[in-house]
């Protein structure tokens, strides 16, 4: 009855005769094939000789008392490609492809067959122990959100080649929440398109769960989100994460702090290279604040935007801030923001340099008062302002001293002291020098 395994048959008036049965019992954990999704391998004890086959991606693995290990793959399920079809066959063919360490052929996911065709890549290179999602031309639908793991990469043709639409009005697009936290993930090369529409939508780069290490973004376009484009919640701390061109189209966060959010207290050593926003005021009919921090540490090299850009940075609590050249060129801004760039708290703040080429504010820079810790301005360096084009207007003068500033602390303006004007009401600090004058003249 059992030609090909030779299981053992008591003999008749055996009185053990439930020990062959149990050793039977246990060479059928072995013999007989386990069938699951490769990401549930992990669920299932990979005892010596044991055999898994992955329903979902066409690997085949065989136990040896301690992990999983990958013979092959048999290739013919909707999520493989046991045929050896090449990576740049299958991503001209419009599949998301899976290219997972442990994986001996590059797997791939067809758009048609499933809402969550990224997530699903994701899933398999996990399970493989990290590795690579190529995208496709085109646009690739996903419900979202998108939730990598740690060493896992989502990599384009191109930001005007390859594109993600998010359809779940709600979902964020990227999200950083595991448990674990994440590490060594990379973002290059797509653009990541919101629902847009008349309602608010999800984050589009969203980091709300434990913190997020070595994160590298490489050139992504962020269009049609209507609230925050990058958050940092709350008690969530991303550190060492290099982006290295953000461009947002059209996207409204007019409701919101900013469109680049920095809610937590703390994160280290976050740099941007360049960030060029333009975004809208159609849905909550309000000015956009660009940059807006918190907390943690974030160097920005470029900024520069338009459309409905109102508050170009806004900093508070504790955040260290350093920014290279501002270029604030507004067109389509329902009003006039109080400041292009709000300095307030002891907190230190480098700002370069400001060009102004369109668009209306009352001053420049605002050294205010941060109530959450309760102290006025310190540690600022305001580089030189400059005004270009005959539709930049400043209504005021370039500084607004609206709280004493720390002379414990001092801060520095790289202007004239006719540029600076005091609005508090309070005793003189001497706390801000205007370098206008300082040093000997030639």
């Amino acid at each position: 009855m059992t030609d090909n395994h030779q299981y053992e048959t008591p003999a008749s008036g055996t009185l053990d005769w439930d020990q062959p049965l149990n050793r039977n019992f246990e060479r059928i954990d072995t013999d007989v094939e386990i069938r699951d999704t490769d990401a549930n391998r992990t669920n299932y004890v990979p005892k010596v000789d044991a055999k898994f086959l992955a329903t979902d991606t066409g690997n085949v693995y065989l136990g040896d008392g301690s992990s999983w290990s990958q013979l092959g793959t048999i290739g013919s399920g909707g999520s493989s490609s046991g045929d050896g079809s090449s990576v740049a066959s299958l991503i001209l063919s419009g599949y998301v492809v899976a290219l997972g360490r442990n994986n001996s052929v590059p797997q791939s996911v067809d758009p048609e067959t499933t809402s969550t065709p990224i997530q699903d890549a994701l899933d398999i290179v996990a399970a493989a122990g990290g590795g690579e999602v190529r995208l496709p031309a085109g646009v690739v639908e996903e419900t979202g959100p998108i939730r990598p793991y740690e060493e896992t990469q989502i990599i384009g043709l191109g930001v005007e080649l390859s594109k993600i639409a998010i359809t779940d009005r709600n979902a964020d697009g990227i999200l950083f929440d595991r448990d674990s936290g994440v590490s060594r993930v990379k973002l290059d090369g797509f653009a990541l398109n919101g629902p847009a529409g008349g309602q608010p939508t999800g984050v589009a780069i969203h980091h709300a769960n434990k913190d997020t290490q070595d994160l590298h973004v490489g050139r992504l376009v962020l269009w049609g989100w209507n609230n925050s484009v990058y958050r940092v919640d709350e008690g969530v701390g991303p550190f060492q994460c290099r982006h290295d061109q953000l461009t947002i189209y059209e996207c409204d966060a007019g409701d919101q702090d900013g469109l680049f959010e920095f809610r937590s207290w703390y994160g280290p050593a976050n740099w941007f290279g360049t960030i060029a926003a333009y975004p809208s005021a159609t849905v909550s009919g309000k000015n956009t604040t660009v940059f807006f921090s918190r907390g943690g540490t974030q160097t920005v090299d470029y900024l520069t935007m338009g459309g409905s850009a109102g508050v170009a940075i806004h900093q508070t609590w504790d955040s260290v801030i350093e920014f290279g050249n501002v270029h604030w060129e507004p067109t389509t801004n329902p009003t006039s923001p109080p400041a292009i760039v709000r300095l307030l708290g002891h907190s230190t703040a480098i700002i370069d340099s400001v060009k102004h080429v369109t668009g209306v504010a009352d001053y420049v820079y605002e050294l205010g008062y941060d109530s959450y810790n309760a102290r006025g301005p310190g540690r600022k360096i305001l580089g030189p302002y400059i005004e270009l084009g005959a539709e930049a207007d400043i209504t005021n003068t370039v500084v607004n001293l609206a709280y004493p500033a720390d002379p414990a602390q001092p801060s520095l303006y790289n202007g004239s002291p006719e540029d600076v004007t005091v609005t508090h009401s309070k005793e003189s600090t001497g706390g801000l020098r205007a370098l206008g004058t300082a040093g000997t003249g030639f």
